[in-house]
């Protein structure tokens, strides 16, 4: 079976520099795991990579969906798994980086959710309670049908949020339960998990450093620029962190200093959320990151790691 690496990490832990880095030394393609880089023209809110890092290195399945448009998980899988094949029918190996746990679980899990992406009589019911009642208490039908669950998703992530209550309607299990039973096969390549683990302290603050990164880069004129576009809140490429605070910000809901402490807030939320997701990962290596560790020092120890397998 061929082998395909994954490298994840919460947010902000330094995974695009360690995937490029050992992308150069074993002679691979990127393939993206992070739900928001798909998007053309979220780049600063989503610490996509730059082009130039893009022309040192192949990368795949980023900057490719208009933000006006939907992409669901199943999308994603089959064009992950298309790419893959087509990165190994060169002849070369292939890295994918991300820290979307649907789309990683997707792919190493060979998850099928067995739901149809269109339209559904149980997806317009919950659009109209969350028109209705709003997100808060959209959310707290999913914490009372299955807290774990919630506690892997950020409430006004609404459309994930439905989408979860959609999946466990008429499920008597868990959301974890029905993503076991719904593994209709072996995975299609043997996939090498390596995690980065920072800290907490220390990824916390590498989060408050991008956060001033991103706003002295430009984010919330990339935000306007994208509304003026006409972008809005309900569109699921505003509804990442950063952006959705940002809209929030820009529509006179929160001032500068309030918004700052929100957006801050949220991506630390975020990066716990993770955490948790990928102890789920067993299997996998995780590698310590503090405040002194090398790039390299961490790609020596992965690719270490793949020669001894």
């Amino acid at each position: 079976m061929d082998e395909v690496v994954v490298i994840t990490g919460p947010t902000a832990s330094g995974k695009t520099n360690v995937s490029i880095a050992l992308s150069k030394l074993i002679g691979a393609e990127i393939i993206n795991a992070d739900s928001m880089q798909i998007f053309k023209g979220c780049d600063i809110g989503t610490a996509k990579p730059s082009k130039s890092e893009r022309d040192e290195i192949i990368h795949h399945l980023v900057d490719f969906v208009d933000p006006d448009r939907e992409f669901s998980v199943a999308a994603y899988k089959d064009k992950a798994i298309s790419a893959i094949s087509q990165i190994l029918c060169k002849g070369k190996r292939v890295v994918i980086t991300g820290g979307t746990g649907m789309y990683i679980d997707a792919l190493v899990r060979n998850m099928d959710f067995g739901l149809d992406d269109g339209a559904t009589d149980i997806r317009k019911k919950y659009n109209e309670y969350l028109a209705e009642r709003g997100p808060e208490e959209l959310y707290s039908l999913l914490v009372a049908r299955d807290p774990k669950a919630a506690a892997s998703v950020h409430q006004n992530n609404t459309r994930r949020v439905i989408r979860y209550l959609e999946i466990l309607n008429g499920f008597e299990g868990s959301l974890s339960e029905y993503m076991d039973m719904t593994r209709r096969k072996p995975p299609l390549y043997d996939y090498k998990i390596f995690i980065l683990w920072p800290e907490r302290d220390f990824i916390y603050d590498r989060i408050e450093k991008r956060v001033d990164e991103m706003l002295e880069n430009g984010l919330v004129d990339e935000v306007r620029g994208l509304m003026e576009a006409g972008m809005n809140s309900s569109m699921q490429s505003m509804q990442g962190i950063g952006y959705k605070e940002t809209i929030a910000y820009l529509e006179g809901g929160l001032d500068y200093d309030e918004y700052i402490d929100l957006l801050k807030r949220n991506t630390r939320r975020y990066a716990k959320r993770q955490y948790t997701w990928m102890n789920r990962y067993h299997d996998a290596m995780r590698i310590p990151v503090r405040e002194n560790t090398d790039i390299a020092e961490i790609v020596e120890k992965i690719h270490k790691n793949l020669q001894k397998q």
